[in-house]
């Protein structure tokens, strides 16, 4: 131990300018005995005092050994906290089931702060200067006679090749970008900080343009998938990992993975690395030593690695060892780096122009099916040994002399990886994540249960018992002080820190009696417990009263309502899984109000990518109604949580209306908010009648809706509030200029959020068309298509709703230029449409409506042709039979005209559709009053079979289509009264005609029997 402190104070010296030679070092060692302060800690008194920093009474000295506090604890005289002198504060590590105050602290107070956390990559200066090289990088000139000629670089290939041979580098061009791929398998929690630190290294090394960070995801089948972008609610994307590829060369990769998770274990991430483009550089950082790759999914040989002269970072690699079969020809080999700056050297050098374009390393030679089926390691759940005498052999035997110390060290602190990295940096600076990754892997930790926003583990009691025999009592108590020290130097300093308790108060009192007994709360699993298990270090009190610590709060429901909050900003589902289980385990103490919060975590799990559209969606939102109708039968209405309670309940049940289209859950929901609204409390009456008006809404009751949501704005006027009520109010049957004002009021009060601006211009774009502003209807639609996100279903659906008012304009004006532009926005929508989304028959419908209408304005045989496919395929698909009546009166008039014009067809497959049309007409509306797509339909199939010179029948058809109609004028329904006269001259003509001879018709005449074209009218009425 001595002497690995004597190299640290040799490299010290030297990186400050000195270089003492062996004598003078000799000297300062035994100089060092006679300086104050400098004496080695007496076993029976306990570890050295700083002087600066007083021991309050009764501390412990170290965490897990107890008896190093010496037999006379009790006898100590030092002074108590009481005030703003330079008294000393432990600090805890926070326990799962911890509080605020008490508890995990002997009975002491506890004040939750946050300490420093230690560097994970040590020396992050000398990697900064590694990775300095790479701004050099640039791509070798593709085209002859680019770049600068290299003069060294031409003599030595001339030399060589016996001719003279120019040798040509790229010109100075912009620096590079690196982008970090951070594999997110269950063990990779631990290397988090690395990957922050080798990020925060590549930024300040001035060698990269830019630099990302994504994540590499395991989707249990089908390629990982990686986080580039945001949504437009600000949540991570994930996309497949190929949208990360840069042909150009012009963008490293670096991915950091320990190669044992899932994604290594199927061959995903094989597969993705083998597929990424070879000009593009490309290296996998490993934290595991060399030692336990063979563990891992990976393959990795030593060998010689060298950059070729052609274009890209396609890099060869020679092995030391020549493989026992033939190498496949696609083969891939990937650098292999460990995370020193030594291994980072060796590969800038590699790409940065500089040294011989060989180096020495680690490479993987991947193949499109290269998985390796060996004895991967499982880092959550290391193999145990029978005996903990055998684990610890095992380990002595085969672990590196830096990792068997540090393991040592561990054994007298709490075993939580922040702690562990803090005893790491104080007391062997020398290691670096490579021996904390030996620890960790070795089998002789225990990772703990429980809730935590990091990694806790424990020795078995046997094992922590033998490891402190190999530490003297005067190494134990200063792992202490070290980590005393560095705490109090980095406190507050803007460095990463981690969660911890201040077992004192701050604010002038004096502590508990150090006496008081632990508390039930201090329950660890494994290993002796003393008076202060989680002590880790001890700081003055005046530097955690110039900081503020950041409260945390360790209940399970704050934890619950944290880890909520947390998933809304990152999107996670991970830590809706957490939330779920810490509201669980809130049951018991906190019933209503952990109802609450557990009904809105399974409400928000049921909304995930992962959940939707899968039949645990309505699982989970089945349960969610259970846990919050219990929730509010054991709160009344007039109480705060009972209120919560009802309130979430109707939302949740309005989700499983629109998953359902069940209106029970609707009635369900309004029953929930049902009663007197003065009998709830008054914090909640505007969300009360905004909910209320909202499925008002939904059932269709436009006037209770406008009520409520008048009602609402009453109380606070919001933008979301508003737009609801315009959508009310439409429903209602206001007019527009009514209405107009309510948008007004809407868009002043709406922030930046794109879903809101894309909601409000959509319903002005509605509204212009109500009104019929055709301009400024499309300047609305073309507004919102621009809000929307691209090649997504929503906007597919609002080009739709633009063509279908293009369609509906372009039939009633004439001309073809705007039948032109509907069926360009229509093909648009489709194309944006998902495969499987329902409303591409809709969308199949209206382009075939648009090109029969444009083949009635400019005679374009090829629109028909075109226009009868469509509507074959949509008739198909569509299921609602009113609108599938619709689509086989629109195909029977083109099928007519097919049969007319190019004599393609007969007219009995048109009288066909229009008999279809009327049987699906009848089955969705009835004969009473039945509808007007039916009354036309009997009036199509009446003129066809006059076509067909079927008189008799035709009549009956036709007066059949007079009676349909006369209903429906009886019951107020609007109609088209040039249809009504239609049928009626058609039925007077066949009455006529009865009995005479029928000569040929002229084509006059059958230009006026034949029906007219009906454009599509986007109902189903």
């Amino acid at each position: 131990m001595h002497r690995m402190h004597l190299e640290e104070l040799t490299r010290r010296l030297r990186a400050g300018g000195q270089h003492p030679t062996a004598e003078e070092l000799a000297d300062a060692v035994w100089l060092a005995q006679w300086l104050p302060g400098a004496a080695a800690p007496d076993p029976a008194t306990g570890p050295p005092v700083d002087p600066a920093v007083p021991e309050p009474p009764g501390e412990g000295r170290k965490p897990a050994v107890p008896d190093l506090e010496g037999p006379d604890r009790d006898g100590e005289s030092a002074p108590r906290l009481a005030g703003p002198g330079p008294d000393t504060v432990g600090l805890h590590m926070p326990r799962g089931g911890a509080r605020p105050t008490g508890g995990g602290t002997g009975g002491r107070a506890a004040l939750p702060v946050r300490a420093p956390g230690a560097n994970a990559l040590p020396g992050l200066l000398g990697l900064q200067k590694a990775l300095r090289p790479l701004r050099h990088y640039a791509l070798f000139p593709v085209r002859p006679g680019e770049g600068v000629l290299d003069e060294e670089a031409t003599a030595e290939r001339s030399a060589a090749a016996g001719i003279l041979t120019p040798v040509l580098r790229p010109a100075a061009g912009r620096r590079p970008d690196i982008q970090l791929l951070m594999d997110t398998g269950p063990a990779m929690v631990v290397w988090t900080r690395m990957v922050e630190e080798l990020r925060q290294a590549c930024q300040q090394s001035g060698a990269f343009r830019d630099v990302q960070v994504h994540r590499l995801y395991d989707t249990g089948e089908g390629p990982p998938r990686v986080t580039t972008t945001s949504g437009p609610d600000g949540r991570p994307r994930l996309r497949p990992g190929d949208q990360l590829h840069d042909p150009t060369g012009r963008r490293l990769t670096l991915i950091v993975s320990d190669c044992v998770g899932p994604l290594w274990r199927r061959g995903a991430a094989q597969r993705l690395i083998h597929q990424w483009p070879r000009s593009s550089p490309l290296a996998l950082v490993q934290p595991l030593p060399p030692r336990l790759w063979p563990r891992t999914a990976l393959t990795v040989e030593p060998g010689t690695l060298l950059r070729p002269s052609g274009p890209g970072g396609h890099t060869l690699f020679q092995p030391d060892e020549e493989p026992w079969e033939p190498v496949a020809e696609d083969t891939r080999a990937v650098p292999v780096l460990t995370p020193t700056p030594e291994a980072f050297a060796s590969w800038a050098r590699l790409f940065g122009g500089q040294g011989t374009g060989t180096v020495r390393g680690w490479a993987a030679r991947i193949g499109p099916d290269a998985v390796r089926t060996g004895n991967v390691v499982a880092v959550d759940t290391p193999a145990r040994a029978p005996r903990e005498d055998d684990l610890l052999r095992v380990f002595r035997a085969g672990a590196s002399p830096g990792a068997l110390r540090l393991a040592v060290h561990l054994a007298a602190a709490p075993l939580t990886l922040p702690v562990m990295q803090l005893v790491q940096r104080a007391m062997l600076p020398d290691t670096g994540p490579m021996e904390l990754a030996e620890v960790l892997l070795s089998g002789l930790l225990r990772q703990l249960p429980g809730l935590t926003p990091y990694p806790c583990y424990s020795y078995p009691p046997g094992v922590q018992q033998q490891l402190l025999g190999s530490l003297d009592r005067s190494a134990a108590a200063l792992v202490l002080k070290h980590c005393s020290e560095y705490v109090e130097r980095n406190f507050g300093q803007g460095m990463r820190n981690f969660p911890a308790l201040a077992a004192a108060r701050l604010a002038g009192q004096a502590a508990d009696e150090d006496t008081a007994a632990p508390t039930e709360e201090t329950d660890e699993p494994t290993g002796p417990v003393g008076p202060e298990p989680e002590l880790f270090a001890r700081i003055p009190a005046r530097v955690l009263r110039f900081y503020h610590p950041d409260l945390v709060t360790p209940e399970p429901l704050a934890e619950a309502r944290r880890l909520l909050d947390q998933w809304r900003s990152q999107s996670d589902p991970s830590l809706l899984a957490a939330a779920r289980e810490r509201a669980e385990a809130a049951l018991a103490e906190d019933d209503v109000p952990a109802r609450i919060v557990l009904g809105r975590v399974l409400y928000a799990e049921a909304g995930t990518a992962a959940v939707r559209g899968t039949e645990r969606r309505g699982a989970l939102l089945r349960r969610a109604v259970t846990v919050l109708e219990g929730a509010a039968g054991l709160a009344g209405t007039d109480e705060e949580e009972g209120a919560q309670a009802r309130l979430e309940l109707a939302v949740v049940r309005h989700a499983l209306w629109r998953d359902t289209g069940d209106t029970a859950h609707l009635d369900a929901a309004l029953a929930a908010l049902a009663g007197d609204p003065r009998d709830w409390p008054e914090s909640h009456h505007h969300t009360l009648h905004l909910r209320r008006g909202r499925l008002q809404l939904a059932r269709g009751d436009g006037p209770g809706a406008v009520a409520a949501l008048t009602a609402a704005l009453a109380l606070r006027e919001t933008g979301p509030a508003l737009l609801d009520l315009a959508d009310a109010m439409g429903l209602a049957g206001r007019e527009p200029d009514a209405i107009a004002p309510v948008l007004d009021r809407a868009g002043s009060l709406l922030d930046e959020r794109v879903a809101l601006r894309l909601r409000w211009t959509t319903a002005r774009a509605r509204l212009h068309d109500t009104a019929g502003d055709g301009p400024a209807t499309d300047a609305a639609y073309e507004a919102a298509a621009l809000l929307a996100p691209a090649d997504s279903a929503q906007r597919g659906r609002l080009l739709m709703a633009w063509g279908e008012s293009l369609l509906r304009r372009a039939a009633a004006d004439g001309g073809t230029p705007a039948v032109d532009r509907a069926e360009g926005v229509l093909r648009e929508a489709l194309t944006g449409l998902p495969a499987d989304a329902p409303e591409r028959a809709r969308a199949l419908v209206l382009i075939g409506s648009v090109l029969a209408l444009r083949f009635h304005r400019a005679g374009f045989l090829p629109d028909l042709y075109e226009s009868r496919h469509l509507l074959e395929q949509a008739v198909r698909t569509v299921r609602d039979p009113a609108l599938r009546a619709e689509v086989w009166l629109q195909l029977g008039r083109v099928r007519m005209e097919l049969s007319e014009v190019a004599r393609d067809g007969v007219l009995g497959d048109a009288l066909t559709a229009y008999q279809r049309s009327w049987e699906d007409s009848r089955s969705a509306h009835g004969d009473t009053p039945g509808s007007v797509t039916g009354a036309r339909a009997l009036h199509a199939q009446g003129a066809v079979l006059r076509l067909m010179g079927r008189t008799a029948r035709a009549g009956a058809v036709l007066r059949a289509a007079a009676e349909q109609w006369q209903r429906l004028v009886s019951a107020l329904v609007e109609v088209d009264w040039n249809d009504v006269e239609r049928t009626r001259t058609q039925l007077a003509e066949v009455t006529a005609q009865q009995g005479t001879y029928q000569a040929q018709l002229s084509g006059d005449a059958r230009r006026r029997i034949t029906p007219p074209w009906w454009t599509w009218s986007g109902t189903t009425g």
